[in-house]
């Protein structure tokens, strides 16, 4: 799996400013465009730019796995355009910043017990299977989880129960860990697909080494 700690945009919060699945990336249009090249490789994926509601923090505001681009109802026509270009696009009807609350791989949603219950019905009716669960005590599921179809990494505060629960409905193994030298919330800290990850450029080596064990 290719690994690159770096900024983006000259934030450490790497996993806020894209959306990202096996093969395709969305990024702000003020990225630069080494950090554009260097996520395309690291990633090996096609990178397109647009924001979401007029924002360059993409992965607050949307999801996307190999299937479908989630993107909420409040999202721009030019944005949403952009995106239906590359990819099937499902607008969700929420004013919840569904980035923070959803997280998902090809098959599974894991969500936060406050996300509105019609989206979880909308989410059901694309394929996915849905596990409502708080992790590590934080309502902000989407940011306390980071899955691929391969792996998947959870705050360091989820208990046994929670990881074991996650790990069934996955059907696939995790770990948990920090990254950015402590940052628990890792979704924010962390842009990775099957094929590779994007850390903020804090991230100790300690952590670097759960991280990949985690999603390999």
């Amino acid at each position: 799996m290719n690994i690159e700690r770096m900024r983006i945009m000259g934030s450490i919060y790497t996993g806020l400013f894209a959306i990202t699945n096996d093969n395709l990336c969305f990024l702000p249009p003020s990225i630069s465009e080494k950090e554009e090249n260097m996520i395309s490789e690291i990633l090996q994926v096609k990178t397109v730019k647009t924001n979401i509601y007029s924002s360059p923090l993409l992965a607050v505001f949307a999801k996307m796995n190999n299937k479908y681009a989630y993107i909420p109802s409040f999202a721009s026509q030019k944005e949403i355009e952009t995106i239906e270009k590359e990819i099937k696009v499902k607008i969700l009807k929420t004013q919840q910043a569904i980035g923070n609350l959803i997280e998902l791989n090809d098959n599974t949603a894991i969500v936060s017990k406050i996300l509105d219950e019609k989206i979880v019905e909308e989410l059901k009716n694309t394929g996915l299977e849905i596990l409502i669960t708080n992790i590590g005590k934080s309502e902000v599921t989407g940011s306390s989880i980071v899955t691929t179809n391969k792996g998947f990494l959870v705050n360091p505060y989820a208990n046994k129960e929670e990881i074991k629960e996650i790990s069934e409905i996955l059907k696939i193994k995790g770990g948990s860990s920090t990254a950015n030298s402590g940052d628990y919330l890792i979704r924010n800290s962390v842009l990775a697909n099957s094929k590779g990850m994007i850390l903020g450029e804090q991230t100790t080596p300690f952590e670097i080494n759960k991280i990949e064990e985690a999603l390999e």
